[in-house]
């Protein structure tokens, strides 16, 4: 089966979280050292020179550089480290969670995008066998949005792997494809030995004629 999520890409989202976070603590670590170094130099200019000649430059300083990190901090973590640990998140419970393995006939490519769980999809939309009595047969898998499917066509058989109904490996059904070709050379040669068959009739018939 073809795995839509590589291992690479998996190492590379994990790899992009841990950056992230990095970068985030080194910029928490200016931001205190900054703030720090504001507060020990007013203090020490108050009790050793009694002059308070920073005190206002540095505390109008060190609000303005807090409303910017602590913003840039909520930014960061509901946006861009929010999407790419919900999408880790979701490679983790691929690797540990339950699968489910099926197969179905390609109905369309449903392009809406939809969120689940703080990551984004589009759906492959597939009958499948109902697994009991008065089941819908129509599923719609979800594909990450970033992800592209061959260009599958309406009635291909498909086999898949989900988990929590997020498309993780597909298949062409190839014993179908066999199928439905053998089953397209069969009625072929059918029609061709019906053909073969009335032409030689004709021929036969032509010939008692001329005979006559």
């Amino acid at each position: 089966m073809t795995a839509v999520f590589s291992e690479k890409e998996k190492k590379e989202a994990f790899a992009e979280k841990k950056k992230l976070l990095t970068l985030w603590f080194v910029l928490l670590g200016i931001y205190l050292i900054a703030i720090a170094v504001m507060v020990t130099i007013n203090c020490v200019l108050i009790y050793t020179q009694r002059s308070r000649a920073v005190y206002i430059p540095f505390t109008v300083t060190s609000i303005l550089l807090s409303c910017v990190f602590w913003s840039g901090t909520v930014f960061f973590f509901s946006i861009k480290y929010k999407l790419t640990s919900r999408y880790c998140r979701m490679l983790t419970g691929m690797k540990e969670g339950l699968k489910d393995r099926g197969f179905g006939t390609m109905v369309e490519i449903d392009p809406t995008v939809t969120e689940k769980d703080g990551v984004f999809f589009y759906s492959l939309v597939l009958d499948c066998p109902p697994m009991k009595r008065g089941d819908i047969t129509v599923r719609k898998i979800l594909v990450e949005r970033t992800h592209s499917l061959p260009d599958f066509k309406p009635g291909d058989k498909i086999k898949f792997i989900t988990h929590a109904n997020i498309l993780m490996a597909y298949e062409l059904d190839m014993d179908e494809v066999f199928d439905s070709l053998n089953s397209a050379e069969s009625k072929a040669a059918q029609i061709n030995k019906v053909t073969t068959g009335v032409l030689a009739d004709d021929a036969a018939e032509d010939a008692k004629k001329d005979g006559e």
